[in-house]
């Protein structure tokens, strides 16, 4: 590929996080031509450049969006629900999974800081059972000494995730913390009330974690049981857009 640098240049700029599959087929053509020669460009169909973009993102940038797909893609092979961006206290995480327990996902590509990492690993292990960071090969040495050694580690080895310790069960989960991320309607609904000292105080911790995980669950089914239902027709880079936004993929795509 011509240009290399001037590639992984853009796709680490700001102007690729501008990126969304309803840009027109005009501005896909002159957006890809901002960064790669034009007779490299296919001619066709805006869905056509769409996964031109894919193919070149996936195969020379692997920033959060990378990681994202790969979970994504090993997620859908499971019976649970995930979600993208989920509220943890003072955090965003960028992807949980539920099933019989949580499980969260921290990622950490190579374009990102640590600088977060301390207080978003405070923030999960008051919330979730377990917890797994997602981390590039430039980071993994430093994050080991910044996460707690409860939480699991996935890296990266020939563009698939390769798991280097396990994530153990978290044993400390705060009650309070957890009805903190739910809407005053799914406590209302999940507890009969939506005053923390009552729940607190008519619940234990384990029916409060187990409310909790009926209540996400229920939050996000309809959402990811529409990309993983249509997962084919989705490019990679648009599961999370998808999630967001459940409309046919065809409409947006043409």
């Amino acid at each position: 590929m011509e240009n290399m640098d001037h590639l992984r240049e853009f796709f680490n700029a700001k102007s690729f996080k501008t990126y969304h599959p309803l840009k027109s087929e005009k501005e896909l053509v002159n957006w890809l031509g901002s960064f790669i020669p034009k007779h490299s460009l296919i001619s066709g169909s805006k869905l056509e450049l769409l996964r031109q973009l894919n193919s070149l993102a996936l195969t020379y940038f692997e920033d959060e969006l990378f990681f994202k797909q790969l979970l994504t893609q090993s997620m859908f092979e499971e019976e649970i629900v995930g979600a993208y961006e989920v509220s943890a206290l003072g955090s965003r995480l960028d992807l949980l999974k539920i099933n019989g327990v949580t499980t969260a996902y921290e990622i950490k590509s190579e374009f990102d800081s640590l600088e977060k990492l301390e207080k978003q690993s405070e923030d999960y292990l008051k919330l979730f059972e377990y917890n797994y960071l997602v981390v590039a090969n430039k980071h993994l040495e430093k994050s080991k000494r910044i996460i707690p050694g409860i939480f699991g580690i996935y890296t990266l080895k020939d563009k698939s995730l390769k798991r280097v310790r396990a994530a153990k069960k978290n044993q400390n989960i705060d009650p309070q913390s957890q009805l903190g991320i739910l809407t005053t309607k799914e406590l209302k609904s999940t507890f009969q009330s939506n005053n923390f000292e009552v729940v607190l105080e008519r619940y234990s911790p384990r029916q409060i974690n187990e409310g909790v995980k009926k209540a996400l669950k229920k939050r996000y089914s309809k959402k990811w049981g529409f990309i993983k239902d249509r997962s084919s027709e989705i490019l990679p880079l648009d599961y999370q857009y998808f999630f967001n936004h459940p409309i046919s993929p065809s409409l947006v795509y043409s």
